[in-house]
């Protein structure tokens, strides 16, 4: 839904304190609260003023640092007394529970000077109040906020009592914002449904959830529409007022864009700030964005009540006489962000070898049941623990994603590295995997494709990848691990050359073990300084009917019609399903039995009539890889490499003879 609001002018209010990152070695003090969001209106030219309140010793960086910030106006609307506002964070990243101290916070006294916000507000006169409640009381400010006639938000990730003091006098909202973490949150039990239908309904427009690294959830209570959008990833330096940070952007944008393309502007610029520390380095970064494409970069969505859904098995050796701090931590950080983790031998017990058969046989069942309903498993390795590895071994088989924490950087084992899917050395690597394996892809989701297409990140099915997209098709991409030895040259080729838009929607289908005793050289890579390569030697029995029944397979579950093959008739493929008539009875027995059709728009084409479409639809020609024989760099001699040259060989000369 689109809203028109321009030429906001917003007054930011609240507090300034003095951010001290103990768990960042060489970190910068910053000044934090309200300059948070300040960052963010400045980067991206919005008109702001800072209504500030804060201890006597910041005044003057206050003004310094409202000026450096673009701030139109800046007032010191309060003072703190009795308090440094100086805020110690243990956990600066938000793996789990970021530990703020508010240093001496209980023995602070505030005091609101009236006239200097009622004179901002007279004279900058803003459309919209951004309030971070803090310490102060609502009460003192009372007087002065009944008469604007504006748009107010507020962000309650602490401070309820203010939300409840500024309802019972009787204020509406434009926004109410608030996090997973907040106290807000936690009183309508964690849930997006109870805070939506609470009291607080009749008192404001909407809500903005900010959902930790898993994107956020916008509810418009007028047309009672919920709006998403999903997260983006990034190296996390920090989480410390990147939802401050987010909410500036997002108000900023509101009215000037859909509801989701705010909220995802709004996330890519607070992962860019997430990203630094250093404000010029952050300023720089979005200075350089256009924020019209970021609506075609791939983010993953995680809402709050999807983790819920995925168990997290934690192996390792989790024992009384081992220090199993790091194993608690990751657990209770995977709490923190609504997971739900297991701890197989705090759960089922240890076994020590002493039992009786029965008790071991029931203790080993209920492991391996944890491990069967779990979407991922965490190997803590903290010592070289058997048990740990067999669990390893036994999910990486069950093809569930595997992460190895080795904070102590001691896996070396080739066959343990091979196993997982990731290995990391930190805990911020750790949740950051988490969500990045758990994320669904999301965005301009497609609910209903009419095209499955064969890809492999070839110059053929790249160009009808992009043909389809042309003609308007919703496309899903089919990539099939065969055991083919250039299969991650081959992905990650798909990853550089697919359409953007495309790149969520690709599915992976792993048959590797059916050509794993192959003597094929698509399979078996050969070394070309000795072994010459033809046709022959990289014949695959059925591939394409393999290929072409697994793809009508998943496109007849999920009501797809078309199944789109780039097959051209330059390939010189030794297989027998590669005729035309071959391809004419299988289409004809698949639409016949079901409603699945083979299509193969290239099948008459050659491989220059091919390079040439994809030239004028501006596909990345040059970037595909096509060679079977080399599982890095093309061979240049081997069916496809020679296709691949012949082409662009013949390609010159349609150009020079237009008429032939």
């Amino acid at each position: 839904m689109q809203r028109n609001e321009t030429n906001k002018r917003f007054l930011i209010l609240g507090e300034v304190f003095t951010d001290v990152h103990i768990d960042i070695s060489e970190s910068p003090l910053r000044l934090g609260g309200v300059f948070h969001s300040a960052r963010a209106f400045s980067v991206i030219n919005c008109e702001y003023a800072l209504a500030a309140i804060a201890p006597r010793y910041l005044f003057d960086s206050v003004e310094e640092f409202g000026s450096k910030l673009n701030a139109q106006q800046t007032a010191i609307v309060g003072e703190i007394y009795g308090s440094p506002n100086v805020i110690n964070i243990q956990d600066s990243a938000e793996n789990g529970d970021q530990g703020y101290n508010d240093i001496l916070r209980n023995q602070s006294k505030i005091t609101i000077n009236h006239q200097q916000l009622n004179q901002i507000i007279q004279e900058y006169n803003p459309t919209d109040i951004l309030i971070y409640p803090g310490k102060y009381s609502f009460e003192n400010m009372f007087s002065v906020l009944e008469g604007f006639n504006g748009n107010l938000h507020i962000d309650v990730q602490y401070e309820f009592e203010f939300l409840e003091s500024m309802i019972a006098h009787n204020f509406n909202f434009r926004t109410i914002i608030l996090s997973t973490s907040s106290l807000l949150f936690k009183e309508n039990n964690f849930s997006v449904t109870n805070l939506v239908n609470s009291s607080l309904r009749s008192n404001t427009k909407s809500f903005l959830l900010k959902e930790n690294r898993g994107g956020s959830t916008y509810y418009d209570t007028t047309n009672q529409t919920f709006y998403e959008a999903p997260a983006f990833r990034t190296e996390t330096v920090h989480s410390v007022g990147v939802g401050d940070c987010f909410n500036a952007i997002y108000l900023s944008q509101q009215g000037q864009r859909t509801y989701e393309s705010a909220l995802k502007v709004a996330s890519y610029i607070a992962m860019i700030y997430a990203s630094t520390l250093v404000f010029e380095q952050f300023e720089e970064l979005v200075t350089n964005l256009d924020l019209s494409e970021i609506e075609n970069l791939p983010a993953k969505r995680l809402s709050w009540g999807e983790r819920e859904k995925h168990h997290i098995y934690i192996a390792g050796p989790d024992f009384p006489d081992v220090d199993t701090r790091l194993i608690k931590d990751v657990y209770n950080n995977l709490k923190y962000h609504n997971f739900v983790p297991h701890r197989p031998v705090v759960e089922n017990g240890i076994i020590t070898g002493d039992e009786t058969e029965e008790q071991q046989q029931v203790a080993y069942q209920k492991d391996i049941a944890l491990l069967r309903k779990s979407s991922v498993l965490i190997a803590v390795i903290l010592n070289d623990d058997p048990g740990t590895y067999v669990e390893i071994g036994y999910m990486a088989k069950s093809g569930k994603p595997v992460i190895i924490f080795d904070p102590y950087k001691q896996v070396r084992n080739l066959f343990l590295r091979k196993s997982a899917d990731y290995i990391v050395h930190s805990m911020n690597e750790v949740i950051d995997t988490v969500f990045e394996v758990l994320g669904r892809r999301d965005f301009e989701t497609i609910e209903e494709y009419d095209a499955l297409l064969l890809a492999s990140g070839g110059l053929d099915s790249t160009v009808l990848a992009y043909k389809l997209l042309s003609e308007g098709k919703k496309v899903m991409p089919i990539f099939l691990e065969y055991g083919q030895h250039f299969a991650d040259t081959e992905f990650n080729t798909l990853l550089d050359v697919l359409p953007p838009k495309l790149i969520p929607h690709i599915k992976v289908i792993n048959i590797e073990d059916i050509y794993k005793n192959s003597k094929s050289r698509m399979i078996k890579e050969p070394n070309l300084w000795v072994d010459e390569v033809g046709a022959d030697d990289l014949y695959l029995p059925y591939r394409n009917l393999l290929f072409l029944s697994i793809a009508s397979s998943i496109a007849q579950t999920l009501g797809i019609k078309g199944v789109y093959s780039a097959f051209i008739n330059s390939n010189h493929a030794k297989e027998i399903d590669c005729s035309k008539e071959f391809f004419d009875k299988l289409s004809g027995m698949l639409s016949e039995y079901g409603s699945v059709q083979i299509e193969m728009p290239f099948r008459d084409f050659s491989k220059a009539n091919v390079i040439k479409q994809g030239i004028h639809l501006n596909v990345p020609v040059a970037q595909t890889y096509s060679c079977q024989a080399n599982s890095t760099t093309p061979c240049g001699v081997c069916p496809n490499c020679v296709d691949r040259l012949d082409g662009f060989e013949s390609l010159q000369y349609l150009n020079v003879n237009p008429g032939h």
